[in-house]
This record gives structure tokens, sequence and C-alpha cells, in this order.
């Protein structure tokens, strides 16, 4: 988000059909699935169904077809279009980057004291 020139922040959507790994996993996915039995199947094991719908709700991540939420600002009445997102962790970088995040948060606040995990008079030799 960009500062805007009235002091307020202004959301910018993500565009994920530009970036290369989108691109990527939406031209190779389905070459995949068809050679997976012959040339990975051996060493990786079958192909699950599950890798189908990871990778099509990673493809309606972040797109307005796929669903979306109406946004309003209580103050100024501001409204904008927030797209779902796929919430998978590992394959979608974006959803990703917000799980770990929401850990990250949790660990800090809700199970780490706040003291310090390392002594400050050991030595090491």
């Amino acid at each position: 988000m960009e500062p805007s020139k009235t002091g307020t922040d202004i959301y910018r959507s993500r565009n994920p059909r530009t970036s290369d790994y989108f691109c990527s996993v939406e031209a190779n996915f389905e070459e995949l699935e068809g050679i997976w039995d012959d040339r990975y199947a051996s060493r990786y094991g079958y192909w699950r169904p599950y890798t189908l719908d990871v990778i099509y709700r990673y493809l309606d991540c972040g797109d307005l077809h796929g669903g979306f939420a109406r946004v309003k600002c209580k103050d100024c009445g501001h409204e904008f279009l927030r797209a779902f997102s796929c919430k998978r962790r590992h394959f979608c970088p974006s959803c990703h980057q917000k799980r770990v995040i929401e850990f990250g948060e949790w660990l800090c606040t809700g199970v780490l004291e706040s003291v310090s995990h390392r002594p400050e008079n050991l030595f090491y030799v």
C-alpha cells in the first residue's frame, strides 16, 4: 500500500496473473499431470487427486471472478472489492506469506515469553 495525498492508505489489489510463477503453473500443470505416471510416479509416488484441488484453487486465488467481498470504510464510505484467496500454504506465495506472518505473531504474543533465550554470560571457546 502506498500513502495517499490525504495520509490514508489505499488498497491496491495484487494481480497474480502477471507473475512468472502463475504463468508457468497455468501453462504447464496439465502437461505435468499427463506425464506424471510415466516419468515421476516411480520416484515421487502417484498423482494425488488433492493436487488438482490445490492447483485450481491457486489459479483462482486473487481473481474477482472466483468470488469477492465488498469492503467499505465506516468513516469515509470508500468501497473496494477484495478477492477471495486460496488459503493454501507452500504452493501459493501470497497465502503462504500471510500464514507465516500470522504464525510468527502468534508465537511472539501467545507462546514465547519475553525473556532472553540465550544467557549472555556464557563464553564459547
